[in-house]
């Protein structure tokens, strides 16, 4: 019986040490508390619209926004064939005068003045016909251009979507597989604490404990494994529809 409970307790130390490896594991403890577990995705279509609170949406909205005042300022690209002018004048006008009537009479000075207002308006009109003629096509170029500008829009956020479905599909695959591991590790678990008890019973062979041993630590490094990647992929939904997920 001592010597069993001498293996027994180098068996025990094994949680770290694979089997038939010679570097160590890291074994991760299960919690039901981790965030993993509690993690609840929102619906997808909140996603998509919280994808557009990032600097891509903003940079082809300001894209947007230019190109939408030079289709402006091209429509109103006659207004440089037309020219207002005007002048404006006011003054007093003044005016001396004298009257000789002969020795007899003295000279007589008059001075007068007046004030005086003057003002003049008018448009002048220019055809060139070069500029004319194409004014029509440069205005459908330049809307061309914002159509365009919309549609890139579009088809980035299409592909935007498209990469949100991927990893939100890999999230709940990745849930899922979670929830079966945690499962598997609990019944490894409690097989080899069953065949603990048997071997130090003696009803079983080291080798037999060997084996229990070895599909705990199985199940550990194929939960540890999971809930990596899960957490990798809710990471990357994070930043493509810029909506926090995880609360740690």
């Amino acid at each position: 019986m001592k010597r069993r409970a001498t293996i027994l307790l180098i068996i025990g130390l094994l949680p770290t040490v694979a089997w038939g490896q010679k570097e160590p594991i890291v074994i991760v403890k299960s919690d039901s508390s981790d965030l993993l577990l509690d993690v609840i995705l929102p619906p997808i279509e909140i996603l998509f619209e919280n994808a557009k609170n990032g600097p891509s949406w903003e940079f082809y909205n300001l894209k947007k926004d230019e190109l939408n005042r030079k289709y402006v300022t091209e429509k109103r690209s006659w207004y440089q064939f037309v020219d207002l002018f005007g002048t404006y004048q006011y003054g007093v006008v003044g005016m001396n005068s004298y009257t000789d009537l002969g020795t007899n009479y003295p000279i007589v000075y008059q001075n007068s003045g007046g004030e005086q207002l003057w003002y003049n308006a008018g448009v002048s009109v220019r055809f060139p016909l070069d500029k004319v003629i194409d004014r029509k096509n440069r205005i459908k170029t330049q809307k061309s251009v914002v159509d365009q500008a919309e549609k890139e829009q579009e088809m980035w956020f299409e592909d935007r979507k498209m990469k949100i479905i991927d990893q939100y599909t890999k999230s709940e695959e990745m849930i899922s597989n979670l929830k079966t591991a945690l499962e598997q590790f609990s019944l490894s678990q409690a097989e080899y604490d069953m065949a603990e008890k048997d071997y130090i019973m003696g009803t079983i062979t080291i080798s037999e404990l060997g084996i229990a041993k070895g599909k705990q630590v199985q199940s550990i490094q194929q939960l540890s494994k999971i809930k990596s990647e899960l957490k990798n992929s809710i990471l990357q939904l994070e930043i493509l529809s810029c909506t926090k997920i995880l609360n740690k």
